[in-house]
């Protein structure tokens, strides 16, 4: 008889090695089915040896052990890749078994008889392996795929393969069809969306594949163990698609370096503009760069921006409008020429934006002049709960009571507003009741068949006008003739450090699929944002976000870590002193204003910033992870989820 000890390949494992016995010799490797509790889950094998050599230990155990169930066959994965989600699983305060199974594809594992053996070669600690390299590249889309097209066949020429990483399978149509000609059959996609026996037929062409090739696809399938991949291309970087939204919370993006790491790789950033991280560190020499680094916003000239407090009606009063008479105007036109338009909307809070109604000033904050937006928080104590509204700033996190007057009037005549796409539909239906309107949010098209169906729909009706948010981005390939941002406002408005950020990359994708004008409308044109925005030279925006960031305590210069927990009224309580028992070295800041009642239960979050050096993505001599810290965060009862480098704070 044979002890294997294993590691489960399940998400929320509350241990990381686990024993059981058999009646032969597993290989190290292996993929076993094992019994937890009431149920049958995968496993790794990482060790085995006979029994008698450990008798007494089996003796003294003080549980029973269980027998293996089925012994499914050699990983789908090499060394190296398993490294990685070890060297993961310790910077996510995770399990490497749930670091595995969020990266690697489940069709993978459950057919691991039908998968092509890989060779036994694992460039893992290779010295002939290509020296390594991280690099930057910031440029204009058409001058990364001339890039790419270059490298490629370089690549091919010195017999080595390449691996570029995308988002999601709409990035993965594009490149494909940007790059793949001449080089058709030796280009592989893999993407989620493709049938189980697909994606099988897909990975033994590209492992039994002898001479170099391409693979598009999303991150869960860079475990695909192809020995010649020395180059990997981490396309549209600042995609907040990377980060999973469930635990153990990975980032794609964190996880291709530390593998770039072991497997000494070249590993290329790449974007038409980066996240601020990456670009601090490639001005701390911690990355290279491919050329420097370009900080133009493309198209700029053709941006319109609408100042709406000086919308009027036909009586020259000044109103406040969804949609301005410019708008309307450029709908009209794209109308008559059979041309399509999007509309973009975004709402978040009771209200993004408040204005006086006096003298139409918008409420900012005092400390970094963003718009201060209205919410509803909940107190919560063990026999009540209370509801009273405050204002907060999404940037820098100031508090202010809903009594306050406009610092510019002292007006208390204040009005919040909010423009959300349901608002803009009613209003849109009433101007154009003969046009065909499509509607994409998370809540008229909740699932990718429905907004597939939506975006087909707007694409198969020339003169359709789309309505949606962000999600619009991931669907919408072909270009529209017209596009506007109903409210820039509202997007100052989520709670996000990210969101100078996130507004350079909406109005960036915005121009990609706008082939005529680009309408802004804003109660704020002076904002200092959209100033460098209407330049094109966004070099000095970056600059102060940084500046802002240090200030502040956000990345790069402090690494977050937010602890969620879940639970009753009474839990809650509980659960926020025992955070600031265990947690009160570092200063946690716990949300407790802003818990949502979802199904009968409360969330709240608490965020603690650590000193990068004493939480680093890759382990040195001199960058270690805070065991303590660790300690502590790792052996929080499982209702306490851990997120590290969370996209936002609430």
């Amino acid at each position: 008889m044979f002890i294997a000890t294993v590691i489960p390949l399940a998400k929320g494992a509350q241990k990381e090695y686990l024993s059981y016995f058999s009646a032969i010799d597993i290989p190290v490797g292996n993929i076993v089915s094992i019994p937890i509790r009431s149920r049958i889950i995968d496993a790794i094998v990482i060790n085995s040896e006979e029994a008698r050599d450990i008798k007494s230990d089996i003796k003294n155990a003080d549980y029973q052990l269980k027998k293996i169930i089925k012994v499914k066959g050699d990983s789908p994965f090499n060394k190296s890749f398993f490294v990685a989600c070890q060297k993961m699983k310790k910077y996510t305060v995770s399990s490497t078994g749930s670091v595995i199974k969020s990266l690697l594809p489940a069709p993978f594992i459950e057919n691991i008889n039908n998968l092509e053996k890989i060779k036994d070669i694992d460039n893992t600690y290779n010295e002939n392996n290509n020296r390594h390299e991280k690099l930057i590249f910031q440029a204009t889309p058409s001058d990364r795929l001339a890039f790419y097209r270059t490298l490629i066949r370089e690549a091919f020429a010195k017999k080595e393969s390449v691996f570029m990483c995308v988002p999601n399978h709409y990035d993965i149509d594009y490149f494909n069809k940007e790059l793949a000609r001449g080089i058709e059959q030796y280009v592989f996609t893999f993407h989620s969306d493709i049938t189980k026996k697909g994606l099988i037929n897909m990975y033994n062409k590209a492992i039994k594949e002898i001479h170099p090739i391409l693979i598009i696809g999303t991150g869960i399938f860079m475990s695909i163990p192809r020995h010649d991949i020395k180059t990997v291309i981490l396309e549209h970087e600042s995609s907040d698609t990377y980060k999973q939204i469930r635990r153990p919370y990975i980032d794609v993006r964190s996880f291709a370096e530390i593998l770039s790491e072991i497997q000494k790789t070249k590993l290329i950033f790449g974007d038409t503009l980066l996240r601020p991280e990456t670009l601090y560190k490639h001005e701390k020499g911690e990355l290279g760069e491919i050329s420097s680094p370009l900080y133009r916003l493309p198209q700029t000239e053709r941006q319109v921006v609408i100042d709406m407090k000086e919308e009027t009606d036909e009586k020259g009063k000044k109103v406040f409008t969804t949609i301005s008479k410019k708008t309307r105007q450029m709908i009209d036109t794209a109308i008559s020429e059979n041309k399509s338009v999007f509309l973009f909307s975004v709402r978040k809070g009771l209200a993004p934006i408040t204005v006086c109604n006096d003298c139409g000033n918008t409420l900012l904050c005092p400390n970094c002049s963003n718009p201060m937006v209205l919410y509803g928080t909940r107190q919560i104590t063990a026999t009540k709960s209370t509801t009273p509204r405050i204002f907060m700033c999404n940037k820098c996190g100031r508090k202010e009571k809903t009594e306050v007057r406009c610092p510019i009037c002292s007006s208390w005549n204040l009005t919040p507003l909010g423009i959300g796409t349901d608002r803009v539909y009613e209003e849109i239906k009433n101007l154009y009741p003969k046009v065909k309107i499509i509607q994409m949010d998370k809540e008229a098209t909740g699932t990718q068949k429905e907004a597939g169906e939506a975006m087909a729909q707007f694409i198969k009706n020339p003169g359709s006008i789309l309505i949606g948010t962000e999600m619009v981005f991931s669907h919408l390939r072909n270009q529209v003739y017209s596009s506007a941002v109903i409210s820039l406002d509202g997007l100052f408005s989520i709670p996000s450090f990210n969101i100078t950020q996130k507004i350079l990359h909406t109005i960036e994708k915005l121009h990609n699929i706008t082939t005529n004008n680009l309408i802004i409308q804003t109660r704020m044109p002076e904002n200092k944002i959209l100033q460098y925005i209407l330049s094109g030279n966004v070099l000095p925006l970056c600059r102060e976000d940084l500046k802002e960031r240090r200030d502040f305590g956000y990345p790069p210069f402090k690494r977050l870590i937010k602890i969620t927990f879940e639970g009753t009224a009474i839990e809650t309580e509980k659960a926020r002193g025992f955070i600031e028992k265990v947690l009160g070295d570092h200063e946690p800041q716990i949300f407790s204003a802003f818990i949502s009642k979802i199904k009968g239960k409360y969330i709240t979050n608490t965020v603690i910033k650590v000193d990068p050096i004493l939480w680093p993505l890759i382990e040195t001599d001199k960058k270690i992870i805070d065991d303590k810290l660790y300690g502590v965060l790792s052996n929080l009862p499982p209702a306490f989820s851990v997120n590290v480098d969370p996209e936002d704070l609430l």
